[in-house]
């Protein structure tokens, strides 16, 4: 994306500045194609230590043969902050992601050889001696971006919301005073990032390019690597200096984006009533709700100062309390709502890290979810194994076993709620005289 993004930038102007410059990708592409800023501003608060390493000694660097012994001892040797091992951390480990986030590359052919990576270091020294830039590790709310003017352009390739890359995740950047800045900003900027409610605000993006996404593994759901096809999108809030070349917003995003700007445009009331109005159909459809519930989500979230978000919700209404609230039409607690919403909220991040599995789910050894706590949630549990087993023919022992084990947790509640009312027990009711799972035949 670099060669696109370079495009859009002013050819000339006083300060290039970059608040989250990673690696450096957009800043060498920039300077290579001949663009001329006044004065560099690269800032990152991980990184920089690359940069200076370049500064120092990317033009005395030997680079030598990626190999797993290579790995180990500049591994060990980055813990101390040994530059030769920081300048070798893209080249030794997976997709340049560091050796605390991912593993050995490896040896198989294609990728960089030693040679060409250092060739590139090179490149980088001479650029860097040439352009001198500022180099920084601050928080970019304390840059004093605000002081910058029209002179001045501004890259912004921030952590994106929703999603968790190495070393970053989205809740490096506050995306609410961010766009604030960008909106108020004297500055030019340009941003890049995916269609996102937090960035609604800015109106429809520049250009949108079909990319693909690298990902690395994760312990907690056993991904492996891979790559998959995102849409990058950019913004900006001026006109390139020539025109370029521009791909067209998919279908899907544009109406993406229709329902974001109506659930932002929304008074309280109003976005209370849509939101009441697709729960009836929520049995349907969920994903229609996510917009209008990622809205509410960020407005009850909102610190107190935020006037401007929570004008119209009750004093003192918690995402939690509303959540509650709506318990009779959604049929589901907020511990629900906060899955469906996993990863894109404050308070379902926060969910994810409660020690919340019980023992009975531990019993369940491999399910795709925890032992519900309801009737309701284990008959739906019950059903959905029943279906599994039927269609992929997974009739195996181990999942009469756990579909025994639901059962029998489904058959505690129910007796437990029938002696609470001090009624005639469940078993008794549906005619099983034994109250366990251990009478009952399973057969697919």
């Amino acid at each position: 994306m670099a060669p696109k993004i370079v495009s859009l930038l002013p050819k000339s102007g006083r300060i290039y500045c970059e608040p989250f410059c990673g690696r450096g990708n957009i800043f060498w592409c920039a300077v290579s194609q001949g663009i001329t800023y006044e004065k560099w501003w690269l800032n990152d608060t991980i990184t920089i230590p690359y940069f200076r390493a370049i500064k120092e000694i990317g033009n005395t660097i030997e680079v030598p043969e990626c190999s797993r012994s290579e790995y180990e001892k500049h591994r060990e040797a980055f813990k101390s902050g040994d530059q030769t091992a920081t300048l070798l951390e893209p080249f030794l480990t997976f997709g340049g992601n560091g050796y605390l986030y991912s593993g050995f590359r490896g040896t198989r052919k294609g990728g960089v050889s030693s040679s060409g990576y250092q060739r590139t270091l090179r490149g980088c020294h001479r650029i860097i001696q040439r352009t001198r830039p500022r180099l920084s590790s601050l928080d970019w709310e304390t840059m004093g971006l605000e002081k910058l003017g029209p002179q001045d352009v501004v890259v912004i390739d921030a952590p994106y919301p929703d999603t968790e890359v190495a070393a970053y995740t989205d809740e490096t950047v506050d995306y609410v005073a961010l766009v604030d800045t960008l909106l108020s900003a004297k500055f030019r900027w340009v941003l890049c990032g995916y269609i996102h409610p937090a960035l609604h605000r800015l109106g429809e993006p520049a250009c949108a390019t079909d990319v693909r996404f690298l990902y690395f593994p994760d312990k907690k759901d056993g991904r492996k690597y891979g790559e998959e096809r995102r849409i990058e999108c950019l913004w900006t809030n001026y006109a390139p200096d020539k025109k370029v070349k521009r791909h067209p917003l998919p279908t899907g995003l544009r109406a993406s984006i229709r329902i974001q700007t109506d659930a932002a445009s929304l008074s309280f009331s109003a976005l209370d009533a849509k939101i009441d109005a697709g729960l009836q159909t929520v049995a349907n459809d969920w994903n229609a709700l996510v917009p209008y519930l990622l809205e509410m989500n960020r407005r009850l979230s909102a610190p107190g100062r935020r006037t401007d978000l929570r004008k119209g919700a009750p004093i003192g209404l918690t995402w939690t309390q509303w959540v509650e609230s709506k318990r009779h039409k959604l049929h589901r607690s907020l511990r629900s709502v906060q899955r469906l919403l996993r990863g894109r909220t404050e308070a379902s991040r926060n969910w994810k890290t409660r020690p919340h599995l019980t023992t009975a789910c531990r019993e369940v050894p491999g399910m795709m979810f925890q032992m519900p706590d309801s009737a309701m949630g284990i008959a739906f549990q019950m059903a959905r194994l029943i279906l599994e087993m039927r269609s992929r023919s997974r009739n195996t022992t181990s999942n009469k076993r756990r579909l025994e084990r639901l059962a029998v947790h489904f058959l505690s509640i129910a007796e437990r709620r029938s002696q609470q009312r001090g009624n005639t027990s469940f078993a008794e009711r549906i005619g099983i005289a034994n109250g366990t799972a251990g009478g009952v035949t399973l057969t697919m």
